[in-house]
């Protein structure tokens, strides 16, 4: 046996061995967050609560959640989110092609063929709508158009409950058709 040659080799195994493989956290932290989701979801369906009582539903076909702290939930190729009643109904039904979803102030930006459904059957269609859960409240600037039971109101700008149950058209436009063949006590 070669002990000169045997003891070369196993110095260099140990140098070897001792040079390589090595990442500190800071490298493994920097690597991790280069940019790109941190999650995505193919036919998502979540639902959110309060207290233990549902109080939304998201259906979505496709979402991812960015790397950045607080995280933002990118929604893309449609979507519905339903709000719940007490009882497990749904109150309102609002769709978009797309949307943006701060989960750390339950803010929701949805773009894209906005549609917002009441109980009472008014529905909102626009290109833009902003949804905040802490208000319970949605509202846009962008153009609208609401279809009722009784005709279609147009204008910009909307400001509403979550349940599209009271609504204000801020800049209606069109005309307006009024009934002065009843009158009220």
């Amino acid at each position: 046996m070669d002990w000169n040659r045997f003891w070369g080799v196993l110095l260099g195994a140990v140098l070897l061995c001792s040079t390589s493989c090595q990442n500190d956290l800071e490298t493994v932290a920097d690597f991790e967050t280069l940019g790109g989701p941190s999650q995505v979801l193919q036919g998502a369906a979540l639902e959110y609560s309060d207290d233990g009582q549902l109080t939304h539903r998201l259906n979505a076909q496709h979402m991812s959640r960015s790397s950045e702290d607080p995280p933002i939930w990118e929604v893309t190729d449609g979507f519905t989110l339903e709000v719940i009643d007490d009882t497990g109904g749904v109150e309102a039904l609002l769709g978009a092609q797309r949307g943006s979803f701060a989960e750390e102030t339950r803010y929701l930006e949805a773009r894209g063929g906005v549609v917002l459904r009441g109980a009472n059957q008014d529905t909102l269609l626009t290109e833009l709508l902003y949804w905040s859960a802490d208000s319970d409240r949605v509202h846009t600037t962008a153009p609208v158009e609401v279809r009722t039971p009784e005709g279609t109101l147009y204008g910009r700008g909307l400001e509403s409950d979550a349940r599209f149950q009271r609504y204000s058209i801020l800049e209606p436009t069109g005309t307006f058709l009024v009934d002065t063949t009843t009158s009220t006590p």
